[in-house]
């Protein structure tokens, strides 16, 4: 039987007593058969960061944790020319409440007790799946190849985007981002190339921003509850169309230039139904608010 892909996981102890920090590395080697990575990560907590780094591995991962509170679990599947791989980082239940609280309110801080670094490298098309608890993640997808993604941010502050203002290595097809009540942020969504965007806010925010001109059209769907929505825009004018759902409980704000051509419907000045880098806006918009900044 050929063998295709190995799994090597390395593990070790800093230090004696029974709070030492747990150090792991996890890579997966690819040996050509591989086409497609598919992966889920599920961290109940801890700072994660991922970014692209050039070399061998599809996947490539070195984090520390406290082994009392925090249980990590890798593993990867092959099948056919697509790799699966996942990380789940289980809380254990053995922090106190009040650690618990702390890490809620202060979720924009680093996490030294709980931090993993994960890589990528710049060859091989991904679908991500990343779902974040509490705590705080940085996610750098500049000159990865990225097919699919979706972020989910129960209670954690989360920043992603193409941080390193390299453009995502092929046109993505979705890419999707729930926030309940964390805080995500999207830089340079336009160097995602992405056809659809879904999101949706419960009681958190979500901040997208398309700091440059969109090289592609795309298809925004967007469902905000009692939570906030903010897109910053371009200095330049480009073409957009925002279609808002009717809805009794409302703060719905656009930038100056743009014109009502129906009721609930706004277009920018240099809106074209057929211009090659649109931006269509669907927004379902309930208690909560959305905000078109330039």
């Amino acid at each position: 039987m050929q063998k295709v892909l190995l799994l090597v996981a390395i593990v070790g102890i800093a230090g004696m007593n029974v709070l030492a920090q747990t150090k792991k590395h996890f890579t997966v080697q690819d040996e050509g058969a591989c086409e497609k990575v598919y992966f889920h990560l599920k961290a109940a907590s801890g700072t994660c960061e991922i970014r692209t780094r050039k070399g061998d591995y599809p996947i490539n991962i070195l984090g520390s944790h406290n082994e009392e509170y925090i249980t990590s679990d890798f593993g990867q599947k092959h099948e056919g020319k697509v790799l699966s791989a996942w990380l789940n980082l289980k809380d254990n239940g053995n922090e106190g409440f009040g650690a618990k609280i702390s890490k809620i309110i202060g979720k924009k801080t680093v996490d030294n007790d709980n931090y993993w670094n994960i890589y990528f490298t710049d060859f091989k098309p991904y679908t991500l799946d990343l779902n974040y608890g509490v705590g705080k993640a940085y996610v750098d997808l500049s000159d990865i190849a990225v097919e699919n993604l979706k972020i989910s941010s129960g209670n954690a502050h989360v920043k992603v985007g193409y941080l390193s203002k390299l453009q995502n290595k092929m046109e993505m097809d979705t890419f999707m981002v729930s926030v309940d009540l964390g805080d995500v942020e999207i830089e340079r969504l336009n160097l995602a190339r992405a056809k659809n965007i879904l999101a949706e806010v419960g009681f958190g925010t979500l901040v997208m921003g398309f700091e440059e001109l969109p090289q592609r059209a795309s298809e925004i769907w967007a469902r905000v509850g009692a939570g906030s929505l903010e897109i910053n825009l371009p200095k330049e004018d480009i073409p957009i169309i925002v279609r808002m759902k009717d809805t009794s409980y409302r703060k719905f704000k656009i930038p100056p230039g743009f014109e009502k051509i129906r009721d609930n419907v706004f277009v920018s000045s240099s809106y074209s139904p057929d211009a090659e880098n649109l931006l269509e806006f669907n927004i379902d918009l309930s208690m909560g608010s959305v905000i078109f900044r330039n």
